[in-house]
Formats: structure tokens, sequence, C-alpha cells
């Protein structure tokens, strides 16, 4: 029973997917829960399953190709499809018949086929790899007393020298590595034309952060495993859901709409570009709770074990170079999301107090980006002074 490998559909909105590696060739067996090839959709990538046993014939999508969700990437053969009315045969053979060493009844039964000049049965890379070495599929079959050959048969066959072959996977490996590489590189550019397409606006403020670090000290000195990062999300959230017109996003039809979930993008940087995992609900976990969402997802990002679902759906993005030293930024909107901020380094600050003594504070500088045709600049500026209030009073989220 011949049957097919389609491009599955691993997100609501995937329409199309790049084959970044096979991890089987063609001629080779696998059984259910085997990992057959990479598949990259949305800047992520997920390694598919397979539900069931079977054997690679022809694999139809190469590697670095793109295809639409339910087109055939490969032909399959199932163990039992094609010999399953003779399988049937042979166990009722088995049960008249005297006791016989299974393994070599099987190779008897295989010679017999072969020596009868039936077909030898054998992927097309098997085949390939057979003429290059000028050797018959004939040979091979006979000396393995198989009548159907995978690759590594062939391999096997030929006693390739390890080193070549060692070479090879290597090659073959790199080469994936930089198809992947590009195939992420290629979204985001994509990606980014898009939001170009925009009008950005960018509204920049700095503000006083002594509060809100002394409150995460004393989150940190409870017990209580919460970041810098966290505790601005969670000021976010809260600000968010006092100004819901900054919750904007496209509708893909050139309409905008003020999203009712308040679903938080966290920009995480990897090796090869920028992934944004979504916190869903952010305005609804507590502090603490929150926390454990972030870390759990941005350490599942870095590792690339997210689902598509998990970076679909934000409404809002935060991205934070903080840790590199940089002071302020403008960050590019996320279509078809109309809002980003942006967070800057922690700086010391000198100031002249109201007694007229010099003091030192800790300062951030944030900067909002907003897609000017749904969000206008005073809706920004409300939403700016909303959140410098919750980062100056903390507890006033609460």
């Amino acid at each position: 029973m011949s049957n097919q490998l389609l491009m599955p559909k691993l997100g609501l909105t995937m329409e199309e997917g790049t084959l970044i590696e096979w991890y089987i060739k063609e001629g080779d067996s696998f059984t259910e829960g085997d990992l057959i090839y990479s598949v990259e959709t949305e800047k992520l990538t997920n390694d598919v399953e397979a539900n069931q046993s079977g054997e690679i014939l022809e694999i139809l999508v190469q590697e670095g190709e793109t295809v639409p969700v339910k087109t055939p990437v490969a032909n399959l053969v199932g163990y039992e499809g094609d010999s399953a009315a003779e399988s049937k045969e042979e166990a009722s053979q088995e049960e008249a018949e005297p006791k016989e060493d299974v393994q070599e009844k099987e190779v008897k039964k295989a010679k017999k086929e072969i020596s009868s000049d039936m077909k030898v049965v054998a992927a097309p890379k098997a085949r390939k790899i057979a003429s290059d070495n000028d050797i018959s599929l004939e040979e091979v079959a006979a000396a393995l007393g198989k009548s159907r050959l995978s690759v590594s048969d062939v391999e096997e066959y030929l006693a390739s020298e390890p080193e070549e072959v060692e070479v090879e996977v290597k090659k073959e490996k790199k080469t994936a590595a930089k198809k992947q590489s590009s195939s992420m590189r290629k979204i985001i550019a994509e990606r980014l034309t898009e939001s170009w397409r925009a009008p950005h606006i960018y509204l920049r403020r700095e503000i006083d952060v002594e509060a809100l670090m002394c409150f995460k000290e004393s989150l940190k000195a409870e017990g209580r495993n919460v970041s810098l990062n966290d505790v601005i999300t969670y000021v976010t959230a809260k600000a968010i859901s006092d100004s819901k017109k900054v919750n904007t996003v496209g509708t893909g039809d050139g309409e905008f709409e003020v999203a009712e979930d308040i679903n938080i993008g966290l920009a995480v940087a990897v090796e090869d570009g920028l992934l944004v995992p979504v916190v869903k609900n952010a305005d609804q976990y507590r502090i603490e709770e929150l926390a454990a969402k972030s870390r759990d997802l941005i350490s599942r990002t870095k590792e690339n074990k997210l689902t598509p679902d998990e970076m679909q759906g934000g409404t809002f993005t935060i991205t934070n170079l903080g840790m590199f030293g940089v002071d302020e930024f403008t960050a590019i909107l996320n279509p078809p999301q109309s809002a980003i901020l942006a967070v800057g380094t922690i700086k010391e600050k000198l100031y002249i107090d109201s007694f007229n003594e010099l003091q030192q504070k800790r300062v951030i500088n944030f900067t909002l980006g907003l897609d000017h045709r749904s969000i206008d600049g005073a809706t920004g500026a409300k939403f700016m002074q909303k959140f410098a209030s919750y980062i100056e009073n903390p507890y006033l989220c609460f």
C-alpha cells in the first residue's frame, strides 16, 4: 500500500512550510514516533514525527524547498502494505508447519525470489549508489538475502570507508544548517519589508526606575523569582489594560481593531535571528505566574522547542537591548501589531532635588513605536504617561 507524507499544518495561520532537513533517506524505514524531517514556518523549526510505521520510497520535496501545507513531501510504503495477503498466507502456513527459524525462513524465501528472476525493489537513491559503484542490485540482494533494498543495505554491501562517510555526513549537516539559517533570514526580511510599509512614529521617555528596582529587590528578598524584564512586562500589561487603544492589530484587509486579549510578545535573540514568543492574556497573571510563564517560553525559544501557536496572536511586543548597554533604540513594528516598546539600559543620573542638593538616581529610556495609521500620537502619549506612573510607583499595579 503506497501512501504519502504531507506538509503538516502546524499552526492556525500556517499556509506553507520550508523543509529544512531530512533525518532519514530514501529506502530507509521508520517506526511510529521516529523523527522524519524538520520544517520551518514563521521563523520556527519543528521536528515532524511519524504517526505510523513505513518506509521512504521517494523524496518529493528537497531540503530548502518551500511548499503549501498538505503538499506531498514523500512517497512511502507501509511495512504490511505490499505484502498483506502474502503475510496472511505465511502466517497460516506457520501454524501448520513444524517449528523453523523465522530469520532463516525469510532469507530462504528472499533468495528463492531472487533466483527466480523476480525484480529487486530498491529506492531511486539506492539504485544510483549501486550504479555509481558498478554493482548490480541483484548482486546486493543475493548477498544480503533481501528482495527489497534500502540505501543502508547498499552502503553496507559496499562497506564504504568510514572517513569518507563521516566527511559526507558533516558536509550534509553543515549544508542543512546553512539552509535553515538562510530560511529564517528570508522570513525576517519579508516581515521587515511588510513592517516598513507602516508609517512609524516614536515616543521616547526617560523614566525614574529607583522605585521599580527597589520593588524587584523586595520580591527577591521574599524568595520570589522575578526578573526586571518580568516586572516591566507586568507593568506594561497593566498600562495596556488602562489604555486599550495601543492594543490594536491589523485585520488583514487594511482595517484595524482593538484586540480584547492582551497578548504580549517577548523579543528573544537566537543564533540566526529573532523570535517572539507570546504570553497570552498577560494581564490575567499574578507577577510570579507571569515570570514563570516568561521563563518557560524564553527557555524553549532558545532551545527551538516552541510550537507555532506560541508565536502567534501577539497584540503588543516588548524588546530589550539594555543588557547590551544600549541607551535607547527604535524598534520595528511586528505586524499585524501596531505598537512595540523598546527598553534601554539602566543608567545612573545626577540631579538636584527640591532642597537644592545633588542626588543620584537610576533611569531607563523607553521608546514606544506606533503604527500611525491606527494609533495617534496623543493615544501613545497617554499610554506612556500611565506606563511611567506604574514604573515610578509599581505598587499601584496591585
